[in-house]
Parts: C-alpha cells; sequence; structure tokens
C-alpha cells in the first residue's frame, strides 16, 4: 500500500502573506488588476481563514473605489466590518501593523456620507477612535456632527 502524500495546510498568517505580496504585485499595474487579484484568489480559496477574509475585503473596498466600482465597495466594507473582530483576536501581530494602511473607515465614512448616512458615518468614527486612531477621526467625526 503507497503511503498518502499529506496536502500541505498553510497557517492563516502564511496565507495572509501570499495575499499581500500577490496583492501589491498585482496593484503595480493599477487598481483594477489588484480588485481583479483579490476577486480572484477569493474565488480559488473557497475556504479562506475568517481573520484572512478582512484583509482580503479591506484591499478590495479600496481597489474597487480606485477603480469606480462602488458596488463591489460597498460589498467589501460590510465583509471587512463583519470580519474585523476576528482579524484582531486571530491575527492581532498583523492586524496591527496593518492598522496605518486600514482603508475600511476612511472608505465606510465617505461611502456613508454620499449615501447621506450620517449616523453611520459617526458609528465608523466611533469604531475607529476605539481602534485607537483617535486624532484623524475625533475630528472627522466633529466635521459631521456640525452636519447634523
Amino acid at each position: 500500500m503507497a503511503d498518502r502524500i499529506s496536502p500541505v495546510r498553510k497557517t492563516p498568517s502564511e496565507i495572509l502573506t501570499d495575499l499581500m505580496e500577490g496583492h501589491a504585485e498585482a496593484l503595480s499595474s493599477g487598481a483594477e488588476k489588484g480588485k481583479k487579484y483579490l476577486l480572484k484568489f477569493s474565488e480559488r480559496n473557497t475556504s479562506l481563514p475568517n481573520a484572512v477574509k478582512f484583509f482580503l475585503y479591506d484591499l478590495l473596498a479600496e481597489d474597487a473605489y480606485q477603480s469606480g466600482d462602488l458596488d463591489t465597495c460597498r460589498l467589501a466594507l460590510a465583509g471587512a466590518s463583519d470580519y474585523l473582530p476576528v482579524a484582531r483576536a486571530e491575527l492581532p501581530q498583523r492586524f496591527s501593523e496593518y492598522g496605518p494602511a486600514m482603508r475600511l473607515h476612511e472608505r465606510g465614512i465617505a461611502m456613508a456620507l454620499d449615501d447621506g448616512e450620517l449616523e453611520k458615518a459617526l458609528a465608523l468614527c466611533d469604531e475607529a477612535i476605539a481602534l485607537g486612531f483617535g486624532k484623524i477621526y475625533m475630528s472627522k467625526r466633529a466635521s459631521i456632527e456640525r452636519m447634523l
């Protein structure tokens, strides 16, 4: 009887590294290429760890926004928001390192304001402040409150 070769199993951190490296390479050809890469990565990897999904959706939100695909941007923002707690809990070091590049709150606030959803924009400001991105989002919050 022949020995079976076990499939290679990557950790969530290794999968995230693959995602980030591939995305950076694709993004060098523009946001549309970055978006396509992320969508294909998601299709190829049907059982992505939930923590990795946050990063994928956050990157996708920005690429979709930059390429003018606002529907995909909205869907990606919702996905990133859903998986943010999991990413913080399961990949805390990677989440912390990624924090300054995170687009969820900035794009989410802009989209909410465009849609006239001031309360949603305020909630995103509060979430960003709770995550430690204080000064920028405190001033955004004050600006939105003046609109009310």
